[in-house]
């Protein structure tokens, strides 16, 4: 559901934001830095998207049409006129139009939120809740750790955000999570996927207590 239209700067990079979401930027280069300073003195926010084609650095880069408005929470400024800056995601966006790609990107954009859902079934939540659970465990057990419960937002589209960041997916994957038009479709496809990476690091799991318990 579309929100408002608004003219905001983009800043394509090779990773998704999420609503609810931290993210932390180096900003080195000159027509960034300009970027930040314009953003600083006005609402401090400006868009995420993930790059298409192209690179972060050099010319402009081509990228996806949906990313996420993002706010600068913190700034600090470094030597060697160097940036550090955290962010938090907050609405998605639909790119309508590129308005100026010199010195930095800006567009058009639609503002949206997660179409309305029907409660997620109870057991349909459980089911995704458990397989977090069962992958956070494997992630953590490939550096030693362990966890009898992952903690997780309760409500659907804030967990289907903290899902979409925990998984260690491929940038384009996220991309196609970051587009579900509704939290319990986005739900349904990570539940697919938490269960075939949690397949997938399995085995590396019970290799690497294999080599743990041969040390000892």
């Amino acid at each position: 559901m579309a929100l408002e239209t608004r003219q905001i700067p983009i800043f394509p990079l090779n990773t998704v934001l999420f609503p609810g979401a931290s993210l932390p930027l180096q900003v080195f280069e000159e027509r960034y830095k300009l970027m930040m300073a314009r953003c600083l003195d006005g609402d401090s926010k400006f868009g995420v998207v993930l790059i298409n084609s192209g690179s972060e650095v050099g010319e402009p880069a081509v990228p996806y049409s949906t990313g996420t408005l993002a706010q600068i929470v913190q700034v600090n400024r470094l030597r060697e006129d160097r940036m550090f800056i955290s962010v938090t995601g907050r609405q998605r966006f639909r790119i309508t139009e590129i308005t100026q790609r010199r010195p930095y990107m800006a567009a058009q954009v639609e503002l949206f939120e997660d179409e309305a859902d029907a409660l997620v079934h109870p057991s349909e939540m459980e089911a995704v809740r458990d397989a977090v659970t069962g992958y956070y465990r494997l992630l953590l057990g490939l550096r030693g750790g362990w966890v009898r419960r992952a903690r997780m937002p309760f409500e659907p589209d804030a967990l289907s955000y903290f899902i979409a960041g925990l998984l260690q997916i491929a940038p384009h994957e996220k991309q196609e999570l970051l587009e579900e038009s509704s939290a319990s479709t986005r739900l349904e496809a990570e539940l697919d996927l938490l269960r075939r990476e949690a397949e997938g690091l399995g085995p590396r799991v019970a290799a690497e207590l294999r080599k743990t318990f041969r040390r000892q």
